[in-house]
């Protein structure tokens, strides 16, 4: 907290926090500030305890993550006559805080969420990683900021009351997430990513961009052959592995057999001295598919062939009911996006306290459905002139699809209006939402629009390219809110540290400057990063179709878990809050289970059945 000094606070807080760190637990406080911090030893582990300060104890700093350049600006420090007692990343901080003041987070790279008080000028600094890997949450009270890396610790701050965000509420049934800046509770809200927070005493708090990402086409691109380009990506990505196998206790790896994951393990094989371990989630014979199949053989695969100590982990059905409230406290508010990855980090954590696995290359190379259409809705017209199904590749056998999305498009657009189509693969549409709601809620939520959040989204992006657009649009919102949100929060909830190389800024610079036509080319998803790829793996493993590291959840909850549904969303447990009317409710829930139900259905069931478990933990 700054402004204020409450050690016993700052304790009970951190003792909310406990599985962020359990090997170690500090605190230090005058009446101006306290800070915290519970500790996941992986560097300098016995000399690594934080809150760490400079030299006269002046200035103190916290950070939840990992610094990827500290032993390259350590030198300088010393040089420049700093004095650093210890092997740890976080000290650098300090230091390199009385060089560059808030400017600080400038100078520093990885993932990671930091927190430093300067006594002397009495400046509070808090400061998020450029992608987003690490959270930070705040809350202002009375000229005072709390502030924690979880919404959890928050909730232990004396006279916080829990009042639902109903905007918050309208955004997650549309994205299955809630949208930062803002949070499910009124008062607490979300540092963005690669912004930096500047508290003095009796002044609002002051929050500033410090990097931004471009994903305009590099001018130079055309210079390369696509191998050339390949070998540079490769070259980048090797070093961002590098950077991640510094620790000082053993590292792991998620293996899913999917592509991305494959190479950073293999790329990691190469790197490490010894053995790496490799881990895989499969599931019961009643719940597996062709896909998930495939990838169990090719994650042996990959585990034979670069020698690595691989260990398969089941689950069965029962696992997800069984585990679905413990989920949910991962995150603090409804959350309806991925969840398969709690109950890997689950058995890779009674191995490891770090692991790397894939996340990011979808988002940076292209994958999704909402990549896939990029390229072909922005020719359609072109199409429908020629008549050249090249140009709407991969869904040149569903033109009627595309006029789905395009419809209300103004005749003679030369482009047509990303932010709409996109908004069309959205869970509930506005009008949805708002017949679903009770009357109240429908007035208290009258301005909110998912929709108009797209599209002020798509109006601030950097490129013109179609599919760049796409990409930038969501690396900047879903990515953040939804992908490495759960990759944090159901790992960190094992007390296991996730890492991946593809979200290393110089790679993530280089992808995202690369056009739209070598990240999906003739409907080849992740074309470069496949070709990439062919030089370790064969064409059979590298070009079969993808499935995702998922959960069957739809199956579930059109079989085995429909009583579980139905009693979760029954009328006297809905009436505890009275946000949404019960017969629409009702009709959507028998909607999913009638012959020939549309599956989109189900996501809104999920949406829901999520929201009133929440709230049951949360508000009741």
């Amino acid at each position: 907290m700054f402004g204020r000094g409450d050690r016993a606070l700052v304790d009970a807080m951190l003792a909310a926090l406990r599985h962020r760190g359990p090997d170690d637990g500090h605190a230090v406080a005058t009446e101006r500030f306290a800070l915290g911090a519970r500790r996941l030893s992986i560097i300098d582990v016995e000399g690594g305890r934080q809150p760490i300060s400079n030299e006269d104890g002046t200035i103190w700093a916290v950070q939840n993550g990992e610094l990827y350049n500290y032993k390259k600006v350590r030198p300088g420090l010393i040089a420049g006559g700093h004095t650093l007692h210890t092997r740890c990343d976080t000290e650098v901080l300090p230091h390199l805080y009385e060089e560059h003041g808030t400017d600080l987070p400038r100078y520093i790279d990885g993932m990671f969420a930091v927190a430093l008080w300067d006594d002397a000028r009495q400046i509070g600094l808090l400061a998020r990683d450029r992608m987003g890997k690490k959270p930070l949450y705040y809350y202002e009270d009375g000229g005072r900021l709390y502030f924690a890396s979880e919404i959890k610790a928050l909730l232990r701050v004396p006279g916080f009351v829990r009042e639902i965000n109903l905007e918050a509420l309208h955004h997650f049934l549309s994205l299955k997430h809630v949208p930062h800046p803002l949070s499910i509770f009124k008062r607490i809200a979300v540092l963005p990513p690669a912004h930096r927070l500047v508290f003095t005493p009796n002044a609002q708090p002051r929050i500033e961009r410090y990097w931004d990402l471009s994903f305009d086409v590099r001018s130079d691109v055309d210079q390369f052959s696509e191998e050339e380009l390949v070998d540079e990506f490769l070259a980048l990505l090797r070093q961002g592995v590098e950077r991640r196998l510094m620790s000082d206790v053993p590292i792991g790896f998620f293996l899913s057999g999917g592509l991305d994951s494959s190479l950073s393990t293999a790329l990691a094989a190469e790197l490490s001295p010894g053995r790496i371990k490799t881990f895989t989630l499969t599931y019961s014979n009643a719940s597996t598919t062709p896909g998930k199949e495939q990838d169990r053989r090719w994650a042996r695969w990959v585990a034979e062939k670069y020698g690595t100590d691989h260990v398969e982990e089941t689950i069965e059905f029962t696992s997800y009911p069984e585990n679905l409230r413990n989920v949910l406290q991962c995150f603090d508010e409804p959350f309806a996006g991925v969840v398969s990855s709690y109950f890997l980090s689950q058995v890779i954590a009674r191995h490891v306290k770090v692991a790397l696995a894939g996340d990011g290359a979808d988002e940076l190379f292209g994958s999704y459905l909402s990549h896939r259409l990029a390229q072909p809705l922005a020719n359609y017209a072109a199409y429908l002139e020629s008549g050249d199904a090249s140009l709407i590749r991969p869904f040149d056998d569903r033109p009627a699809y595309l006029a789905s999305l395009l419809n209300g498009a103004s005749a003679g657009e030369a482009r047509p209006r990303d932010w709409a189509w996109r908004s069309k693969l959205l869970v509930f549409t506005e009008d949805e939402k708002r017949a679903l709601y009770a009357p109240d809620v429908q007035r208290a939520v009258e301005t909110a629009s998912t929709r108009e959040l797209l599209r002020d989204t798509f109006d601030a992006l950097t490129t013109r390219d179609p599919l760049n657009r796409v990409l930038e649009a969501e690396f900047r919102t879903i990515f953040v809110d939804q992908v490495l949100t759960y990759v944090d929060r159901l790992s960190i909830a094992h007390s296991l540290e996730a890492r991946t190389a593809y979200l290393d800024t110089d790679v993530v610079e280089f992808v995202a400057g690369l056009p739209g036509r070598l990240k999906i080319k003739h409907g080849e998803t992740k074309y470069l990063l496949k070709k990439a790829a062919l030089r370790y793996f064969p064409t059979e493993m590298v070009c079969r179709p993808k499935e995702g590291f998922l959960m069957p959840i739809t199956q579930w909850v059109l079989s085995d878990l429909q009583p579980y549904v139905r009693e979760t969303l029954c009328r006297s447990r809905l009436a505890a809050h009275g946000l949404f009317r019960p017969e629409a409710v009702d009709a959507l829930v028998e909607s999913v289970y009638r012959p020939g139900a549309d599956y989109r259905d189900v996501n809104k069931v999920l949406a829901l059945f999520v929201f009133q478990e929440w709230y049951e933990l949360y508000m009741t």
